[in-house]
């Protein structure tokens, strides 16, 4: 858990600094993309400290963010969907900037906690 911890707060580190610099160049949507795509990650942090005071047992902990896991994002894909039947480009990229970090998400949990997600 610890690992994934350590992860997923350089992930949220690398894309805030992205953010800044993407602004300091006036690229503001790429900037705003960017921002989301931290908050995501900011996101799974707080589930993992939340799982942590929750219990002690690591089982119980893998089992609570994986929940979450199915949980959080589910209100994305249906606002994906929705942006989409909307013709809402902008908002379509902002959702799939979301899945797309929550691939990434996904994937270290994999990687890193030693189970499918």
């Amino acid at each position: 858990m610890e690992e994934l911890m350590r992860e997923l707060e350089a992930k949220v580190a690398k894309a805030t600094q992205s953010a800044a610099a993407l602004k300091a160049e006036d690229r503001i949507d790429d900037a705003n993309l960017e921002k989301i795509r931290a908050n995501v990650y900011g996101i799974f942090v707080s589930v993992l400290q939340a799982a942590a005071k929750q219990s002690s047992d690591e089982a119980e902990r893998r089992a609570f963010f994986e929940r979450n896991l199915e949980r959080i994002p589910s209100g994305w894909r249906i606002a994906r969907d929705k942006a989409e039947e909307r013709g809402d480009t902008v908002r379509l990229v902002q959702e799939d900037v979301k899945l797309a970090a929550l691939d990434e998400v996904e994937q270290a949990f994999r990687e890193l906690w030693g189970t499918e997600a």
